[in-house]
């Protein structure tokens, strides 16, 4: 008798919990099951939404890295083809020495070649040639003893544009002058150095005190 109304207890036991699995998990979690649908869903949504803005945004970036690659080739592009032109280059001589006085006015011709960027500036004539039409920078540096005018001016063809002068004197060993222009030339235009009429300058082995330098700042 005894274990026939525990088979009986058991079995009302299990019969009981196979009827109503549902509203045991409820009473456990204490949430109905309408709501938890509810917020799946609307968890659900909201991710969807999320993906869809982060793939919007990520479309808008690959546009604009598309747009950016582009420009930074063109300027790529442009560079190489934009013309170049830069130059320095001093006195050249095998031995330490005065060049000048003279009784003309004596084109200054720098034969040491630093640099000539572009072969605009020809070393065996002194006479720079502007590629393209633009604003070019120049300068010009002079040195000479003390003992006799130093005078130096740049020309653009025919015409002085610029000039350093350094007056003989007995109380200085040594004269330095320099001068620098901005022009704008045509293309063909020339531009030169120029020893003034009865001065020096002094023209060394090593260190180039004497020196003549350019570049295109920009075509026009």
């Amino acid at each position: 008798m005894f274990l026939t109304s525990g088979l009986v207890f058991f079995g009302v036991v299990y019969f009981s919990q196979a009827e109503n699995p549902s509203e045991m998990n409820c009473m456990c979690s204490g949430a109905s099951p309408a709501a938890s649908e509810v917020n799946i869903y609307t968890e659900l949504r909201e991710l969807r939404a999320l993906v869809a803005e982060l793939s919007s945004a990520l479309s808008t970036t690959q546009d604009e890295l598309k747009a950016q690659t582009a420009a930074v080739e063109e300027l790529k592009r442009e560079n190489a083809e934009r013309p170049k032109a830069a130059f320095s280059a001093s006195l050249l001589s095998s031995e330490d020495k005065h060049h000048g006085p003279f009784n003309t006015e004596t084109n200054l011709i720098f034969g040491k070649v630093l640099t000539n960027i572009g072969e605009a500036y020809n070393p065996l004539t002194g006479i720079f040639t502007a590629p393209v039409k633009g604003v070019y920078f120049f300068r010009f540096s002079g040195y000479g003893f003390a003992g006799n005018d130093m005078g130096l001016s740049i020309f653009k063809g025919s015409q002085r544009m610029m000039s350093a002068y350094e007056h003989k004197s007995t109380a200085e060993r040594n004269d330095n002058s320099s001068n620098g222009v901005t022009l704008l030339l045509e293309a063909g235009e020339v531009v030169y150095m120029r020893l003034w009429i009865n001065t020096w300058v002094f023209i060394d082995r090593r260190y180039d005190y004497c020196s003549f330098s350019g570049f295109l700042l920009f075509p026009m």
